[in-house]
């Protein structure tokens, strides 16, 4: 039985997590009883940080599968090499294994990125794997997956882009576990880590950052905020700038950090300069920068 304290913290050291003890406990737990496992969270909480450190710290190959519309049986499968085929028949050397039949050999984690964008038909090839842990591969042969072969997949509940539903047959076959956005002490911190911040303004621009993505968060002009990847990227910027007493600095820099990373509510108006400058100045207005 896994220690889920100490496995905890070697992956919090290992992988520069802060926090997240009770979704890693979870995930741990998940895990012992060999159970696949379907994160799900917003973009920039951390889902696919999560995933490496489990597997890492089971000492699992990690094979990371990227979905999309475009995502077919092959992609996870594998494919014959027609110029092999022809020259040598369907053996094992004209055969290019996928990240599923590779994950299912070696006992590795098969890691599904946001697989909710991946084709309904697509996903019944998972069916066998996860639940039989088996996959016939037809002219070559049947692979029976390893005792250590397991599957994370990550699910983004606010894409709305590209994505199909996930059939009920898939979801049967998943733990799930919810990543929510994390606290504000823990956000400041993985600022100040992850922006390399140091010197006197260290508490400062970590505060006046990571209030700014809260407010995108809450902002009803936006369908979707900022993750705590906006406030690592306004914290360098703005370090790097060096004018943090300047609002017109801070704005500027929320605008290069930002601009991508929100989308706007739909009938609104305003530019998404025009919302990212209002949430900068009432978050200037209310500090004590100056």
């Amino acid at each position: 039985m896994v220690n889920s304290t100490e496995a905890i913290k070697e992956i919090q050291q290992k992988f520069s997590i802060i926090g997240r003890e009770e979704e890693l406990r979870k995930i741990i737990l998940a895990h012992s009883i060999e159970k696949n496992i379907l994160i799900e969270g917003e973009v920039g909480v951390g889902k696919t940080t999560l995933a490496r450190g489990v597997a890492s710290y089971f000492d699992a190959e990690f094979y990371r599968v990227d979905c999309s519309e475009e995502t077919l049986t092959h992609n996870l499968v594998g494919f014959w090499d027609p110029p092999i085929v022809i020259s040598k028949g369907y053996t094992e050397d004209a055969y290019a294994y996928g990240p599923l039949t590779s994950a299912m050999m070696r006992g590795g984690c098969l890691f599904i990125n946001e697989i909710n964008r991946m084709p309904e038909i697509t996903q019944n090839i998972l069916l066998t794997a996860l639940d039989e842990k088996q996959i016939n591969i037809p002219k070559l042969k049947q692979i029976n997956a390893k005792k250590s072969f397991f599957t994370i997949a990550t699910l983004n509940p606010s894409a709305h882009i590209g994505v199909s539903v996930l059939g009920e047959a898939i979801k049967d076959r998943f733990i799930w576990i919810n990543l929510e956005y994390q606290s504000s002490e823990e956000e400041k911190a993985i600022i100040i880590q992850e922006s390399d911040l140091d010197g006197e303004n260290v508490e400062i621009i970590a505060n006046i950052a990571e209030q700014i993505i809260l407010r995108t968060r809450k902002s009803t002009s936006l369908r979707r905020g900022s993750s705590i990847r906006g406030g690592i990227d306004l914290a360098a910027i703005i370090n790097e700038d060096g004018n943090i007493k300047s609002s017109k600095s801070w704005v500027e820099s929320s605008i290069m950090a930002l601009y991508n990373k929100i989308e706007l509510e739909d009938g609104i108006s305003k530019s998404k300069k025009d919302v990212i400058t209002e949430i900068v100045l009432s978050v200037l207005n209310k500090s004590d920068f100056q």
